[in-house]
């Protein structure tokens, strides 16, 4: 199981593969849409190998759609394609799962969330650390409800990962259009969704527990067809509403496995998981959902074990079934990250067909007799017996981990004694108690266990392993290697951060075999590398420290961008991926200035989206990957031209205030930073409304310099560099006017006149004009302005009248007062 942590986006979208792969269907009488095994494992082969989407992915289980359609399910997906090797590129980017529909035969419609340049889980978790295997699906009331377990990071080995709850997707089962995602209240103990089955009108959700090496299965079920409803558990006895209540059922299933009503029985097909990395995937039988299972029958063994690989997680498919047979999937990996990029066949579905029931066997020899079990101190039982009688006899061994809670007995692997008399079993656990059994095998068949035999395993740690050698990689990694330990699986290896002063060396995973690659790790820092075997006696002494400088060359450049205006003003920017976990760099310059390209943006996805640049400007852009090493090479330039769309939006809530020659506006925001100001002055008769000359930043404005008294128009409008957006609604006021009242005038001596007034707006300054009435003299205007309230004037001519008024700054006029001089 290649296990990451992708970061990414939130909402499901619907890709279309690039290829939809043909398989030819195996058709037998009314088998239309029934398919072989290696139909299937070829059609996903392909699939892999054409589609340009979907290079590789774990779990595979299955949900029957309306209309002949099949929902394939998975967990941790490869996205791409194969480079010209058959390897996987160390470009291809990593979801945690996804989906492809299957129809007319054939693999269709790839299914993931996020978008194309930054592709994310199809069902995503709200913790950024955290991270959604798929479990299984069902399809009640036009939805495909989705279990998926949520993981957080353990440790750094591909086996290192904790279960933190599980949650349920809804889907349409029409379109897979994206629905709700939430927790369901289940605790942390039992990764729910293993398998999922309909019967009589429930859904019963099987589960899986880890407790130690071990692995046992759980069953709930709920009242109706809705995984989001309430759930019971089995507790052994009956059903209960706690979930601390959930018993056991049997122990070595794995993650996930299948169970499914065939004929008269419930079968439950898993991986054989009471024994580390088993090549044999098993079936056990009940009358009942809850059991008690039988078996195990042993259905096939994986042959991709003897290339060094693992198998793992075992689904039914019995919509897609033929006749008389179960079709089983299956998942294949290595531990070894640089075996599955080798070859990115590896990491894609296999599947297997057994005939079920199967076949009854003639009555077999006498179970053996005078079984014995010595524990012979060194993680090792010696077993013994007598034997049968009979010609072309051979015997197969049996054990059971007690102390383990392993419900039935197991095959030991390999070929077994053949007709020998004794076997020689590995890999216990100090102080655990097991049970022995063995089976007498002819041509007729294999017999009855023989009475089994206790015995208590003594296991002392392992020794350190030797020879650890080291080598570093140009991308951050060490590959290690180390000698074998007798009876050791599991090896755990260390790192030390020399340069940085760690102390304590920090987990780098644990591995089988004796071989790991571990990192990236802190370039140019010398590290110290430690080997320590994990023992069924427990851990041994670390392994002598060696010392290693990783080396990470600088990433290649990436693929020309892509580049697309925006509205605002802004860019976005898209290049393909050089590498998982890589930054890149974003350069911005004008084009055809050939200058700096300036302090790059940063960003850790293959997208990039500018801050708003100048309207109508041309503009070069480049981008450079980035990992420890430093920054790699640009990428070829792209250019483009900024387009800013004018405001579509005008401003709403005009409000105007005035005072003296003044009018203070405000506005709600159109969404931009700058607004135009437009005015008419309709007493003076202006037919057009006069813009500002000066823009205005933000949603408040003075207007000054306007004619007190007069009656105005208003208006605003949203600009940016693209242009001016709609006005708003025209607002009408009327200014104050400061024109002097209760204007009177008299002649108290002979040819003096005094005009005395009443200020509306002090501090003013007033032209009189004056005129004599008597001979029709027109206006004229006293040279001297005038402030405060009075005015006076001599040497005007006796008996005449004069009609006097005054002048505002503004040219407003007052009222006018007469009098006739003395």
């Amino acid at each position: 199981m290649t296990r990451r942590v992708l970061i990414g986006g939130v909402a499901a979208t619907l890709v279309a593969g690039a290829l939809a792969t043909a398989v030819a269907k195996s058709v037998d009488g009314d088998e239309e849409g029934r398919f072989s095994a290696g139909d299937l494992t070829t059609m996903f082969q392909e699939y892999g190998d054409t589609s340009g989407t979907w290079l590789g992915a774990d779990r595979t289980a299955s949900v029957a759609l309306s209309g002949g359609r099949t929902l394939w399910l998975f967990s941790d997906t490869f996205l791409g394609r194969p480079g010209p090797d058959g390897s996987r590129p160390r470009s291809s980017g990593l979801i945690n799962n996804s989906a492809i529909v299957q129809q007319d035969g054939r693999l269709d419609r790839f299914h993931y969330g996020g978008e194309p340049s930054a592709p994310a889980a199809l069902v995503p978790t709200p913790a950024a650390a955290e991270f959604n295997w798929i479990g299984d699906a069902a399809v009640a009331g036009g939805r495909v409800q989705v279990l998926a377990n949520s993981y957080r990071r353990s440790g750094a080995g591909p086996l290192d990962h904790k279960l933190t709850g599980t949650m349920l997707a809804e889907f349409s089962e029409g379109s897979l259009t994206p629905g709700p995602v939430r927790k369901l209240p289940l605790g942390d103990r039992i990764s729910w969704g293993s398998e999922v089955m309909t019967a009589g009108g429930r859904f019963y959700i099987y589960g899986t527990e880890g407790s130690g090496a071990m692995k046992f299965a759980h069953v709930a079920r709920t009242d109706g067809l809705d995984l989001g409803g309430a759930w019971e558990f089995w507790n052994g006895s009956g059903w209960s509403a706690a979930e601390k209540d959930s018993a056991r059922l049997l122990s070595g299933v794995g993650t996930n496995y299948g169970v499914r009503r065939v004929g008269d029985q419930y079968v439950l097909v898993t991986h054989e998981n009471n024994l580390i990395f088993s090549a044999d995937f098993v079936a056990y039988t009940a009358d009942s959902p809850t059991g008690p299972f039988s078996g195990p029958h042993y259905l096939f063994r994986a042959p991709e074990v003897a290339q060094g690989h693992i198998v793992y997680d075992a689904d039914l498919h019995l919509e897609l079934s033929r006749k008389g047979r179960l079709l089983v999937s299956y998942n294949v990996n290595n531990l070894d990250e640089a075996v599955t990029y080798a070859d990115a066949g590896v990491y894609r579905p296999r599947f297997a067909e057994v005939t079920w029931p199967p076949a009854g066997s003639a009555r077999g020899p006498a179970a053996p007799g005078g079984l014995t079990a010595v524990a012979d101190g060194a993680g090792t039982a010696s077993v013994a017996w007598q034997p049968v009688a009979g010609q072309g006899i051979s015997y197969r061994v049996y054990r059971r981990d007690v102390t383990a809670g392993q419900t039935h007995f197991v095959r030991l692997p390999g070929d077994g004694p053949g007709s020998a008399t004794t076997y020689r079993t590995e890999f216990l656990t100090n102080g655990h108690d097991y049970e022995f059994a063995v089976t007498a095998v002819s041509e007729r068949g294999e017999s009855p266990l023989s009475p089994p035999v206790g015995m208590r395993a003594t296991v002392p740690p392992p020794d350190a392993p030797g020879t650890v050698e080291v080598r570093a990689l140009s991308d951050g990694r060490v590959t290690v290697r180390w000698g074998e330990v007798p009876f050791v699986q599991l090896f755990r290896v260390y790192h030390r951060d020399l340069t940085a002063g760690q102390r304590k060396p920090e987990a780098a995973g644990t591995y089988p075999g004796v071989s790991a690659t571990v990192g990236p790790l802190r370039h140019g820092h010398d590290y110290e590398i430690t080997v320590v075997a994990v023992g069924g006696g427990g851990d041994s002494p670390p392994s002598a420290g060696v010392r290693v400088t990783p080396r990470v060359a600088p990433p290649a450049a990436p693929g020309q961008p892509g580049a697309v205006a925006r509205e605002d003003g802004s860019v976005r920017l898209t290049w393909p991926s050089v590498a998982p976990g890589l930054s890149y760099q974003v350069f911005t310059r004008e084009a055809g200035t050939g200058g700096d390209w300036g302090v790059p943006g940063l960003t850790d996805r293959t997208s990039f989206d500018t801050a708003p640049l100048r309207h109508g400007r041309e503009y070069e852009f480049a981008v450079a990957a980035v990992n420890s090493g430093g920054a790699g090479e640009k990428s070829p330039p792209v250019r483009i031209r900024a387009v800013v769309a004018p405001p579509v939006k005008a401003p709403t809530r005009l409000e105007v205030e005035v005072g003296w020659g003044t009018a203070e506006l405000a506005w709600r925001s159109a969404g931009v930073e700058w607004y135009r100001i437009f005015r008419r002055d309709v007493t003076a008769g202006q037919k057009e409304f006069v813009q500002e000359e000066i823009a205005v930043k933000g949603t408040r404005a003075v207007v000054h310099n306007l004619a007190d008294g007069h009656e105005y128009e208003f208006a605003v409008t949203a600009v940016n560099d693209g242009g001016a957006g709609p006005r708003s609604e025209v607002v009408r006021v009327r200014l104050p006017s400061a024109a002097p009242t209760e204007v009177t005038a008299r002649s108290d001596e002979p040819g003096t006149v005094t005009v005395v007034w009443t200020e509306v707006r002090r501090g003013l300054t007033y032209r009189v004009q004056l005129r004599d009435a008597t001979t029709g003299e027109s206006w004229r205007t006293d040279p001297y302005p005038v402030t405060g309230n009075r005015y006076r004037t001599t040497m005007l001519p006796g008996g005449r009248r004069y009609e006097f008024r005054l002048q505002l700054p503004d040219g407003t006029m007052s009222a006018t007062a007469t009098t006739t001089i003395r």
